[in-house]
């Protein structure tokens, strides 16, 4: 027997390894990087949040301390009066009263990254066909397995003696 014919097997079962890995690993991979993406989005969440609190504890620092300067802004949004000798300019308006100002004082968290595009075999392994390819994959490691085995040599079943 020949070389390659002996080695049949080993192609069976290097196509059916792969095939069950790509449905198990192939799925998990996609999960991992999800969930890796909302981590990093709630990260950024959070730092936003933390700088928030600090430019609020900032102003409410500056309220108790009664920081003549924030007392005149308040005073003069509170009762839409400009100061004399002052020019209004408004940029935006803060429907959300002092709380407006801090957001607008705090940088916004950064844009964050898309996940990558669905590839062909992740669509093969990921969707209703995942369990015919690992069907399929199984049935290949198994013909791989023990379907080109060489046959050994036939032993014949030895005759015992009947007692009399």
């Amino acid at each position: 027997m020949t070389w390659a014919a002996r080695s049949a097997g080993w192609a069976f079962l290097a196509a059916g390894l792969l095939l069950v890995g790509a449905a198990m690993l192939v799925p998990a991979w996609r999960e991992l990087e999800d969930v890796r993406r909302d981590h990093d989005r709630l990260s950024a969440q959070v730092d936003l949040e933390a700088r928030r609190l600090a430019a609020t504890v900032l102003v409410r620092d500056s309220a108790q301390r009664r920081d003549p300067e924030l007392t005149r802004r308040l005073i003069a949004w509170q009762l839409n009066h400009v100061p004399a000798g002052e020019t209004a300019f408004v940029r935006s308006v803060h429907a959300e009263g002092v709380l407006g100002w801090i957001d607008d004082a705090v940088p916004p968290a950064p844009p964050m990254v898309r996940s990558a595009p669905v590839s062909r075999l992740e669509g093969l392994v990921s969707g209703p066909s995942r369990l015919w390819i690992l069907g399929g994959g199984s049935l290949l490691v198994f013909v791989g397995l023990i379907g080109f085995a060489e046959p050994g040599p036939r032993r014949t079943p030895r005759k015992r003696a009947v007692p009399a």
